[in-house]
């Protein structure tokens, strides 16, 4: 089922045959509790939820950010339950190595006071709480963002993520256990405050997003080391977001400005080859892996526009590339302000066939065996939070 958070709350969709199996509305009670799944907001006219994140943990649980009021709702595909956070909780991954939750809050809508916070044994039906992670430096109001390596098919167990710090020429290494700091990697040599990561095991790297500089040019993206923490240097002269294919053997770069997506190929190895370029004026919004139906052990990748109608298929071992149209107009960045990803575009797991995106008004199953829509579902307003549960 594909678990899609909007303003008129939850709804459960099963995508084959494009059936709305539960709706779960803003006025329903919380199992046990006088809660509302989504309180009316004191000034707020119409009874109405936000959301900005979601993440499935181990097909039992979804924990959903309700940033507006400083908590997450943990959905248990039966039940609902809800737990405090700091003020404006707007981001989530959930660290299968360790079942945890990471959390990160803003403080308020300016971001002006950031924390991290974690949720242990997230997986079990136990009273859930947050605590706070070891600020790095002493210092929790620099945080901007984190990484968290995810597990695949090969590798199960992530020892260490990464805190970004707000304007900071440097990756801050934790260590996931115990949630302190290890090291600090510099990028001052390259002038490089980061802005995203991606990370493969072939060969152990990160792909670091530079943001761009004082004058606007855009930096090249630099290769870590993460065994060594050592800065290999720029990824030739690739720029833009990382994303890593879930067998590590494919980068793709996305460049919005450039309108460029950039696919490099990635040895057992490790050895990263020559960028093949794909131009497209889509402003790719988000990406979504999803294994090849016609080639094994290959993998394709579907993206989704931030401004526009159409939505983008990449067969990553050709180059090949097919638009999949009319899908209506996205949530406007405007109306978006958490990320950048105004359109998400989320597969059914590592083995499924579907996809669902959505726009502002309807959301869209795709078909990634066919390439192509599956169907429309319409009247769902404002639903750019979509998470997959598979069989528990």
């Amino acid at each position: 089922m594909f678990y899609v958070f909007y303003e008129d709350g939850i709804k459960v969709i099963q995508p084959v045959a494009c059936e709305i199996q539960r709706h779960i509305k803003p006025s329903e009670k919380l199992l046990g509790l006088q809660e509302e799944v989504c309180p009316q907001v004191e000034g707020e006219k119409d009874q109405k939820c936000m959301w900005t994140s979601a993440v499935n943990v181990k097909d039992k649980f979804i924990y959903a950010t309700q940033p507006l009021l400083n908590r997450l709702l943990i959905v248990d595909i039966q039940s609902q339950k809800t737990v405090s956070t700091d003020r404006v909780p707007v981001k989530l991954h959930y660290d299968k190595s360790h079942d945890q939750v990471w959390i990160l809050s803003w403080g308020d809508l300016e971001k002006n006071f950031p924390t991290l916070q974690v949720i242990s044994q997230a997986s079990e039906s136990v009273s859930h709480h947050t605590i706070h992670t070891k600020p790095v430096g002493h210092r929790f109001d620099r945080v901007e963002d984190f990484f968290i390596p995810p597990i695949s098919l090969t590798i199960n167990h992530i020892r260490f993520g990464i805190i970004l710090h707000k304007n900071e020429p440097s990756l801050h290494k934790i260590d996931l256990e115990t949630t302190s700091s290890v090291k600090n990697i510099s990028l001052q040599q390259y002038d490089c405050i980061p802005q995203s990561l991606a990370y493969t095991h072939l060969g152990g790297y990160y792909f670091v997003n530079c943001w761009p500089d004082s004058t606007g040019a855009v930096r090249p993206q630099l290769i870590i080391d993460s065994v060594t923490d050592d800065v290999i240097g720029p990824n030739g002269d690739v720029s833009g977001t990382p994303y890593v294919s879930p067998d590590g053997h494919y980068l793709v770069s996305v460049d919005d400005r450039d309108g460029l997506m950039r696919l490099q190929p990635v040895s057992v190895r490790g050895e990263i080859g020559q960028p093949f370029d794909i131009h497209t004026n889509l402003h790719l919004s988000d990406l979504a892996f999803m294994p090849s139906f016609t080639e094994d052990n290959q993998y394709n990748v579907f993206g989704s526009s931030g401004r526009q109608t159409d939505a983008l298929f990449v067969e990553l071992s050709t180059g090949n590339v097919k638009m999949i149209k009319s899908l209506k107009l996205p949530t406007p960045s405007a109306q978006w302000p958490w990320n950048r990803q105004n359109r998400v575009m989320t597969g059914s797991g590592l083995f499924g066939q579907y996809l669902m995106t959505p726009s502002q008004s309807s959301l869209f199953i795709l078909d990634g065996r066919l390439d192509k829509l599956n169907c429309e579902i319409t009247d769902v307003p404002l639903g750019n939070t979509v998470v997959w549960v598979g069989e528990a």
